[in-house]
């Protein structure tokens, strides 16, 4: 009887990385998978003074693969965190636009019923409260209540297309609504944590990688600096810059 062994994916084997061991980003991750090339590229080079320390060439050659599948599920994130983001972008500016047309319809009703005490009533249950929630059901409520009262409307020549753009509002609104909240929760997505765990699993390598680097060229400064990041090392430079003193 023949044994067959079977290799795991690398999808397979980001997928098994525990939640508690993930790692979160903490410099970009395009920045992470450029040094990731650099430092393959290093480390070929140096590959016969690591192996003598006892890292392995399989290691060397799975930085790329480990880099390039990280590289095509930070697109996949990238593309749910853009829809997200476009998403609440839209929200924010149609309730910019919602409180604006609720001040305007509020001023108008106002006077347009001035003296019609139980209009003024039904107009105030629906000026009270806030919230964004509230605010929908104000865009929904303006023009079922122009319709009771359309003769006081049209004394004052109001314009009805406020009540047009009040009724879509309120629509869209609620369509989005859902969105958004998926937004505010998009952290949570598969996709997310997909990128993060294939964040982790090259970060183990590239950590791996460059001890060995720093221990087999323990003495010298030069090479040290290949197996360091250089984005960390120039940011770290930058914060330590003495401020200058204006005069």
């Amino acid at each position: 009887m023949t044994e067959t062994t079977t290799t795991k994916t690398i999808e397979e084997l980001v997928m098994e990385i525990p939640k508690e061991d993930i790692v979160q980003p903490t410099i970009p991750v395009k920045i992470t998978i450029g040094e990731a090339a650099d430092l393959h590229r290093y480390a070929t080079e140096d590959k016969e003074f690591l192996i003598a320390k006892g890292l392995t060439e399989e290691m060397i050659e799975d930085l790329s693969p480990r880099a390039k599948f990280l590289q095509d599920k930070q697109s996949e994130w990238n593309a749910v965190y853009q829809t997200a983001l476009t998403n609440t972008q839209a929200w924010e500016g149609k309730i910019d636009e919602a409180n604006l047309l609720q001040r305007e319809l509020k001023n108008d009703f106002q006077f347009a019923l001035r003296n019609n005490n139980d209009a003024l009533l039904k107009l105030r249950n629906i000026t009270e409260g806030s919230g964004n929630t509230d605010l929908m059901q104000d865009m929904s409520d303006y023009p079922k209540l122009a319709t009771e009262f359309s003769s006081e409307l049209e004394a004052i020549k109001f314009d009805n297309t406020k009540l047009l753009r009040a009724n879509e509002l309120s629509h869209e609104l609620y369509d989005l609504r859902d969105k958004v909240d998926g937004a505010k929760s998009s952290s949570k997505r598969e996709e997310k944590i997909i990128r993060d765990k294939a964040y982790t699993y090259l970060k183990q390598l590239v950590d791996e990688i460059r001890a060995y680097g720093k221990y087999a060229f323990w003495n010298d400064e030069k090479m040290q600096k290949r197996y360091s990041s250089d984005y960390l090392r120039k940011k770290n430079n930058k914060n330590n810059e003495p401020e200058e003193n204006e005069n």
